[in-house]
């Protein structure tokens, strides 16, 4: 298809607005709207329903959706391999990640690849289920990402960066503000702030053996969460890394037992993603040695 631009298509999906695909991308919305256009005429299909407010895939874009996919994951790693042989003077590294990591470790990171490699571009996906950063992973919808935890159920290379407590959270004056450690027994017993992705995330470490959360307030935004929590409305559960610098007045302690997970960074297959890639997971693993 002569008229085929993968990369529009997807980012249309992804943003659910022709406006909003065309200013990520540099186009004009009438551009864009040209491009999606001329490819429904080559297909002889309506790939998009127009509606007030934005644009969703008809059965038929949505049929052909992970063909597009593969496409651009074809036309991105045409792209990296004809970098890798100018030398990584230019390309970009597709990076999924989670707001911890994003927050505290991924500025540092990318300030020291940028160092050595300052044409390379970073390109950024956030989500907060490790499934979803390992479907991506898994899919080469990204080069590479960070998880929160070992991947269980995919064949990816993954490599551990630390072990993480999970930390109980609390208000100064909460009535176990004055212990060491929380024993896990006790997390049923006083009002939970639960995230929304707690249940992949915590909950198969935490609310086993009969255990059950006193579930006050569903939240997702773990900002929220804390600061609900410095007001005394309900316990919640970080990771450590979280913890760093928060702006509210907190109490926070490990769990007895203490109760850990593991952060890392993987990829589908490191000898087959881009050189770009690897040298990025590789200066993640040095930045973390250096800085954690």
């Amino acid at each position: 298809m002569e008229k085929l631009n993968a990369t529009v298509f997807l980012k249309v999906v992804e943003t659910g607005s022709f406006k909003k695909a065309a200013d990520i991308l540099g186009y004009t919305q009438a551009g864009i709207s040209y491009i999606i256009n001329s490819m429904e005429e080559e297909c002889g299909l309506q790939l998009f329903y127009r509606e007030y407010g934005g644009v969703r895939l008809t059965p038929e874009g949505d049929a052909l959706l992970p063909y597009i996919r593969d496409i651009a994951d074809r036309e991105h790693y045409l792209e990296e391999a004809i970098n890798d042989v100018k030398n990584l003077d230019a390309g970009t590294v597709r990076v999924s990640t989670f707001s911890s990591v994003y927050i505290h470790w991924l500025p540092g990171i990318i300030s020291t690849f940028k160092k050595d490699y300052p044409n390379i571009n970073i390109e950024i996906i956030s989500y907060e289920e490790d499934q979803k950063n390992e479907d991506m992973i898994y899919n080469r919808q990204v080069d590479c990402g960070f998880m929160a935890s070992p991947p269980v159920s995919k064949a990816i290379d993954f490599f551990a960066l630390m072990e993480e407590p999970l930390m109980v959270v609390m208000s100064t004056d909460h009535p176990m503000a004055t212990h060491k450690t929380f024993p896990r027994s006790m997390i049923g017993d006083y009002p939970y702030i639960m995230m929304t992705y707690d249940k992949q995330d915590f909950n198969s470490l935490i609310f086993t053996d009969g255990i059950k959360p006193q579930t006050a307030f569903t939240v997702d935004n773990d900002y929220a969460a804390m600061a609900m929590a410095s007001k005394g409305l309900g316990l919640c559960i970080s990771p450590q890394i979280q913890l760093n610098d928060m702006p509210f007045p907190l109490k926070y302690m490990e769990f007895e037992p203490t109760l850990r997970r593991t952060v890392g960074i993987g990829t589908r297959s490191l000898t087959g993603c881009t050189r770009a890639a690897r040298e990025f997971i590789s200066c993640a693993r040095r930045w973390v040695r250096a800085n954690v």
